[in-house]
């Protein structure tokens, strides 16, 4: 495959009269989520160490930081909650069914994360990711914040030799990214796109190639890993690109014009 490379986004995903049918908009906002553990809300689950995956406000978030030793900052990316995915203890996985997309060629995931160092807490870094799957859980799409010989990465998951992949570009802990992986189920591809910028250069060719439509999304975080938080959380189905280069740029605006009308109610 050739090396990664950063190209703009030249197009813009659409749809007049709002989400197109099997469209999931997660922005983890009052009142469909409240503070607590995810597992059971909104149809989310996590089947073990639910207390890893929590729904926490803004100050929340910023507590949890402050006393692991971490800059604050910016806790959420917009409204007053986010998914904060970390904690001690064995893995865990947290997961979203989502119905209605089995038969969609193209399906593009888009989200805001941040991930988490250490700080004072001694916990590992590099081995937290989000998955796109079918209903067998064998994995089209995904990515990961990546700790690779001292250095943190931004990778994706791919079917070639250690099927993690460095995109070249690291992180930082006090950035927030919005992370856009749009999957081509006839051609077993996808792109992945940084802050609306294709990465890629030529279609990645699937985690494993046995995913055969998208069903569910999976975050998974390694044990007692310091994790990441996750917000303004979409997929849905999108036409046909007439490039692949075209990466669905509206989406933030939908979550936009979504939380809006929650706060006109």
């Amino acid at each position: 495959m050739k090396q990664l490379l950063r190209i703009s986004c030249v197009s813009v995903v659409v749809w007049a009269g709002g989400l197109t049918y099997g469209a999931y908009v997660g922005d983890f906002e009052s009142p469909v989520f409240s503070s607590g553990v995810i597992n059971g809300q909104d149809s989310w689950t996590t089947p073990t160490n639910d207390f890893t995956a929590r729904i926490q406000t803004s100050q929340e978030i910023a507590t949890q930081l402050s006393n692991a030793g971490i800059t604050p900052g910016v806790p959420v990316h917009g409204g007053e909650q986010a998914l904060f995915v970390s904690g001690t203890g064995g893995s865990s996985a947290t997961i979203r069914q989502i119905g209605g997309m089995e038969t969609e060629q193209f399906v593009q995931l888009d989200v805001w994360a941040r991930p988490l160092t250490a700080g004072n807490t001694g916990a590992p870094i590099g081995n937290i990711f989000l998955t796109m799957e079918d209903n067998a859980g064998e994995r089209a799409a995904a990515f990961r914040f990546g700790f690779v010989g001292g250095v943190p990465t931004i990778d994706y998951g791919t079917n070639i030799t250690g099927v993690w992949q460095s995109t070249g570009v690291t992180w930082e802990d006090q950035s927030w990214y919005r992370l856009t992986l749009t999957v081509d189920y006839f051609s077993k591809t996808y792109n992945f796109a940084l802050n609306g910028t294709q990465l890629n250069f030529d279609p990645i060719p699937f985690y494993n190639p046995a995913s055969d439509a998208f069903s569910q999304v999976r975050i998974f975080r390694g044990s007692n890993q310091a994790g990441m938080i996750v917000d303004d959380f979409s997929v849905m189905p999108v036409p046909e690109p007439t490039s692949f280069a075209m990466l669905g740029c509206g989406l933030g605006a939908l979550l936009l014009r979504r939380r809006a009308r929650t706060a006109a109610v």
